[in-house]
């Protein structure tokens, strides 16, 4: 986007945000009072993804600046980023920043160590920090850290406290841990020491965010950084105001009593500094000017320490905007077919005209493919919530330019087995992105998936496509076995097919199944683009009855005559099932298939010559129902 003119320091907009809402400061739940100490290992958003070494002194661990970490080291990293297979995951303070990760050793339990000194009076303190397993939900690892404060003039311990065993999860998962403890009299110092206990080792965990807070010492409303001054009564973020007029900053509610005060502004390189003469809990600006647009906090303590940073509170800052004079900032020149987003950087509200009726509100709007026609003037009346009732009135001249990027994708489509398709996209100076990782103007597929491609070009012009492709074989094709039908009776071929998309039949149909009355050789071809393939299948007619034709022997010799006992195969026949006996009553074959007859043998053991019982039942092509019985000669 084009860039913009605002007069606070950019910095002072990051701070807007956090103040609104859109970011968020997380610290550990601690006891409101002074902060005295504080250590987030450092880095922001714009810094480098590794952290410097420690101080000396601070830690006896080794620092490593790369890579896995090993037992017995630490870094300072703004994520796991895969190492020593820990889960994924950031530090806790949102901000980008750096956290401490720890891999242990046995012979080294303390890993941090720190002291605080030169602090002003208290009752008591009170130590926070947070800290995250870096061991997944499955691994069934166990850390407690535990920390000890000291007196270090007479070396006696002040306070002894171990965590809850840290919560291993699938992404780091921090907790927030405090513990408070009075000061003796006459005590300006305390040395703190981390360490650890682990029934498994080396023990991988993260720390961040330790800070030290005075209890009973100087505060605002008992909590300095959820406390916003008000700028004439308003408490908008920022508060906007028109050139010359009163501006008035002061705390909401009576100010303390018993207590120093003095108003600080925001200079250029992000620091503070105290506003000469501001030291009332309220300072007034007679006759505001842009110069007076910045950021603004009160920082109250207790009389005599106003200017001691470990024994005063700043308040939470809100800031100035004199004069506000917006513009518009877009992202385009852009191509057609992406989004344009237009947007106001300052006002209460916004409404919005544009070429070809285009109207809306709010400060930031955005049109997700634009269009040729969505260049032209657009027209910004921004609102101010001031006592001058300020509106302003900006323009800008936007362009969409044409897409000149070109490309084909087929349509979804299939490929033979073992064949190749080229994609091809290729445009002059232009930059592709494949789905499969390529980022050439072509690619060659052999696989079945879906292939995206997006294609961009030295004036971020874009485009974007897909084409889903279906690997296929030649196609199959089974028909059933020889049969018959009775006369004048139907059949309905139903072929068997895999991967068919054309059928041809010998009768000159073209559909999938046909249905047949005649005897005869019926074939099938099918085809598609990788191939044909056929089938065929031989019906017969023959007269049907109600009755069963039985033979009185048979000779099983294998000589191919009379062989096997069978009813004569008759069409008409819908259930069939036949039972042998001896001549004693025992079974000796049974058999549900009409064409399945008794070679004369139990278990491929010939019988002997003799007289057998049989039994059958069937169901007739009409439905009826028939039980006969008889005897057959079994002759070798």
């Amino acid at each position: 986007m084009k860039a913009f003119y605002f007069p606070l320091p950019v910095k002072c907009i990051f701070i807007l945000l956090w103040l609104t809402g859109t970011a968020k400061y997380v610290y550990a739940q601690c006891a409101a009072g002074a902060s005295v100490f504080r250590v987030s290992f450092g880095g922001s958003f714009s810094s480098a993804d590794i952290g410097p070494p420690l101080s000396a002194g601070v830690t006896a661990y080794a620092y490593n600046g790369s890579g896995n970490i090993a037992p017995g080291e630490y870094g300072l990293r703004k994520r796991t980023g895969g190492m020593n297979g820990w889960v994924d995951g950031s530090d806790n303070t949102g901000q980008g920043g750096y956290m401490m990760l720890v891999r242990s050793k046995p012979s080294a339990s303390t890993f941090y160590e720190a002291t605080v000194k030169d602090f002003c009076r208290a009752q008591s303190q009170a130590v926070c920090f947070s800290a995250a397993s870096l061991s997944g939900s499955a691994t069934g690892r166990e850390v407690v850290i535990h920390v000890e404060v000291k007196n270090p003039g007479n070396n006696t311990v002040l306070a002894n406290f171990s965590t809850s065993v840290l919560k291993n999860n699938d992404s780091i998962s921090w907790s927030n841990f405090s513990f408070s403890y009075p000061l003796p009299n006459g005590v300006s110092a305390v040395s703190m020491r981390f360490s650890l206990s682990s029934p498994s080792v080396p023990a991988d965990f993260a720390i961040d965010e330790i800070r030290v807070v005075n209890v009973g010492a100087t505060s605002v409303n008992g909590n300095e950084s959820g406390v916003y001054p008000n700028i004439n009564g308003r408490y908008e973020y920022p508060v906007f105001a028109c050139l010359n007029e009163r501006v008035t900053l002061s705390m909401p509610g009576d100010p303390p009593k018993g207590k120093e005060f003095q108003w600080e502004r925001m200079r250029d390189d992000y620091t503070y500094e105290p506003v000469p003469g501001a030291t009332t809990a309220v300072y007034v600006i007679d006759s505001a000017k842009r110069v007076d647009s910045r950021f603004y906090r009160l920082r109250v303590a207790d009389s005599g320490f106003i200017k001691s940073s470990n024994c005063s509170s700043p308040s939470s800052p809100t800031g100035l905007y004199v004069d506000p004079q917006p513009i518009i900032e877009t992202n385009a020149p852009i191509c057609e077919g992406t989004p344009l987003d237009i947007a106001v950087n300052v006002g209460t509200s916004v409404t919005w005209t544009g070429p070809n009726g285009f109207s809306s509100s709010g400060k930031r709007i955005s049109i997700q493919n634009a269009k040729l026609s969505d260049s032209g003037m657009y027209k910004a009346m921004v609102y101010f919530n001031t006592a001058c009732l300020l509106t302003v009135e900006v323009k800008a001249n936007i362009v969409v330019t044409r897409n000149p990027i070109k490309f084909y994708l087929p349509q979804d489509t299939t490929l033979c087995e073992g064949k190749s398709l080229v994609l091809d996209v290729s445009n002059p100076g232009a930059v592709y992105n494949w789905s499969t990782g390529d980022s050439t103007g072509s690619i060659v597929v052999k696989k079945e998936g879906v292939y995206a491609v997006a294609i961009n070009n030295e004036k971020n012009c874009q485009q974007r496509g897909a084409t889903t492709v279906k690997i296929i074989n030649a196609p199959s094709v089974r028909l059933r076995s020889d049969t018959s039908i009775c006369a004048g009776d139907t059949l309905l071929l139903v072929p068997v097919v895999d991967h068919a998309s054309k059928y041809k039949w010998s009768t000159g149909a073209t559909t999938p199944t046909i249905t047949v009355t005649n005897r005869g050789n019926y074939q099938l071809q099918v085809s598609n683009d990788c191939g044909i393939n056929g089938a065929s299948v031989n019906v017969g007619v023959v007269r049907c009855s109600e009755d069963l034709l039985v033979p009185a022997a048979f000779t099983p010799n294998k000589d191919g005559l009379n062989d096997v006992f069978r009813p004569v195969q008759d069409a008409s026949i819908r259930k069939f099932s036949m039972k042998i006996y001896s001549r004693w009553g025992q079974p000796v074959f049974s058999s549900n298939d009409i064409s399945r007859g008794w070679d004369g043998s139990i278990n491929k053991v010939p019988q002997t010559v003799g007289v057998y019982v049989w039994v059958i039942g069937y169901t007739s092509k009409s439905g009826r129902q028939h039980t006969i019985n008889g005897t057959v000669a079994l002759i070798r």
